[in-house]
C-alpha cells in the first residue's frame, strides 16, 4: 500500500471514530436496560435468566469498546505513526459495530415481543443479527475501503449456489423454522405434543434455533426436534388454547352404590383441588354397567398441562378418601370369587364319590373267592 493511500484510509477511518457515535450507541445502551427494568416484572424467570445473560454480554462488549477507544486517543495524542492510529481506529470501529448489534439483540429480546412471556426463539433474533451484522460490516467496507458491496455480491453469485446445494439440509431446517415463526403455532414455554407418523413427542417448548426445536418431555428429558419434522407432523397445543384440555378418571363402584352418593364425593373432591378448573364444570358420567360394577367416569377441565399428573394424583387422593369416608368401596372382581366358590362347592362332592367308589371296589374283592 503506497503511502499516499494510507493516509486517506487513515482519515476515514478517524473520521468515523466521533465521540458523539460512541455516545450514541452508551444512550442505546441505556434505554436497552431502562425498558429491561420496566419489562421484568412481567416475565417469567427462564426469561429473566436469558435477558440477564445478554445483559451480561452486553456489559462485558461495552467495556471491550470503551477500552480500546481511550487506548486510540492516547496513541493519537502521543503521536503515534498514522499506520498504528489508523488501526486502533478500525478496531474501535468493529468494536462499535459490535456493542451495537449486541443492543439490537436486547431491543429484539424485549421490546418487539414485549408481550410475549416466555421470550423470542433464538432463530428470529440470530437472523436479526446475521442481517444487521451484513448490513453494518457492508457500511464498514463501503466507508473506509470504498469497497462497492453490490459488485461484490454480484460475484459471490456462484459460490452462494454451490454453497446452497451443499447446505440443503441444514437451510430446509432454516426455512422450516422460519415457517413455524410466521405461522406461529406455538410459543415458547408451550406445551404442545407433535406427532409425525408413528411418533409422538410431548413437551414443553424450550427454544426454536437454526436447525432443531428442543423440547423439555413430560420425564424431565430434553429432546431436539428437527424443524422440518415439526413443520410436516401434526402439532397439538395445549397452552394456547381458550378452553382447558379434558383429563378424565374412572371408578368402578359396586352395584348396590348410591350413585349420587358417589357423583356428591367426585365432584366434591374435584372442587378440593387447585388446577381443575370451576367453568367448565367437572362431569361425573355413568359409562358403564356390567354384572360386576358400574363404571364412573369423572371429567375434569385443566389448564397447566405440564401438572397434569400431579394434579391427577391429588385427584385420586381426594376422591378415595372421600368415598371411604361415605361407605362405599370399589368393586372387585365378583365373577373370580363365584368361580372359587363353585370349585370349592364341587371338591366334597368329587370326593365323596371317590370313596364310595373305592369301597365297592373293596367289597367286591373281598366277596371273590381266592
Amino acid at each position: 500500500m503506497s503511502t499516499t493511500t494510507e493516509p486517506a484510509i487513515v482519515a476515514r477511518i478517524l473520521g468515523l471514530m466521533q465521540w458523539q457515535v460512541g455516545l450514541a450507541v452508551v444512550l442505546l445502551a441505556l434505554v436497552a436496560w431502562l425498558l429491561d427494568v420496566a419489562l421484568r416484572p412481567r416475565w417469567s424467570p427462564s426469561r429473566r435468566r436469558i435477558m440477564s445473560a445478554q445483559f451480561e454480554k452486553l456489559r462485558d462488549t461495552g467495556v471491550v469498546s470503551l477500552g480500546v477507544w481511550f487506548m486510540t486517543e492516547g496513541l493519537r495524542r502521543l503521536s503515534s505513526p498514522p499506520w498504528l492510529s489508523g488501526a486502533f481506529g478500525l478496531l474501535v470501529l468493529v468494536a462499535w459495530m459490535v456493542f451495537g448489534l449486541r443492543i439490537g439483540r436486547v431491543f429484539v429480546f424485549e421490546w418487539l415481543f414485549a408481550s410475549t412471556r416466555e421470550g423470542v426463539p433464538l432463530l428470529l433474533v440470530d437472523l436479526f443479527t446475521l442481517a444487521a451484522s451484513l448490513f453494518g460490516f457492508g457500511a464498514l467496507l463501503h466507508g473506509v475501503f470504498l469497497v462497492e458491496v453490490t459488485s461484490l455480491l454480484a460475484t459471490s453469485a456462484l459460490a452462494s449456489v454451490v454453497l446452497g446445494l451443499a447446505m440443503q439440509d441444514t437451510l430446509g431446517h432454516l426455512f422450516a423454522g422460519i415457517s413455524l415463526q410466521l405461522d406461529r403455532p406455538f410459543r415458547l414455554g408451550d406445551w404442545v405434543e407433535v406427532r409425525s407418523g408413528s411418533e409422538k413427542i410431548s413437551g414443553q417448548v424450550l427454544e426454536v434455533s437454526w436447525r432443531a426445536t428442543l423440547v423439555l418431555s413430560l420425564t424431565e428429558e430434553l429432546v431436539t426436534i428437527p424443524n422440518k419434522t415439526v413443520a410436516q407432523g401434526t402439532i397439538s397445543n395445549f397452552s394456547g388454547r381458550e378452553r382447558p384440555f379434558v383429563r378424565s378418571h374412572v371408578f368402578r363402584i359396586p352395584l348396590d352404590a348410591d350413585l349420587d352418593v358417589v357423583r356428591d364425593a367426585l365432584l366434591e373432591a374435584a372442587r378440593s383441588v387447585e388446577g381443575i378448573v370451576a367453568d367448565p364444570a367437572p362431569l361425573p358420567l355413568v359409562i358403564e354397567t356390567t354384572e360386576s360394577w358400574i363404571a364412573v367416569k369423572m371429567v375434569n377441565f385443566l389448564t397447566d398441562y405440564g401438572q397434569q399428573f400431579t394434579i391427577g394424583d391429588a385427584f385420586h387422593s381426594s376422591a378415595l378418601r372421600l368415598l371411604r369416608e361415605r361407605g362405599i368401596k370399589l368393586a372387585t372382581a365378583r365373577l373370580l370369587v363365584e368361580r372359587e366358590r363353585t370349585e370349592q362347592a364341587a371338591l366334597p362332592a368329587t370326593t365323596s364319590k371317590s370313596s364310595t367308589r373305592a369301597a365297592a371296589v373293596s367289597a367286591h374283592s373281598k366277596s371273590s373267592p381266592p
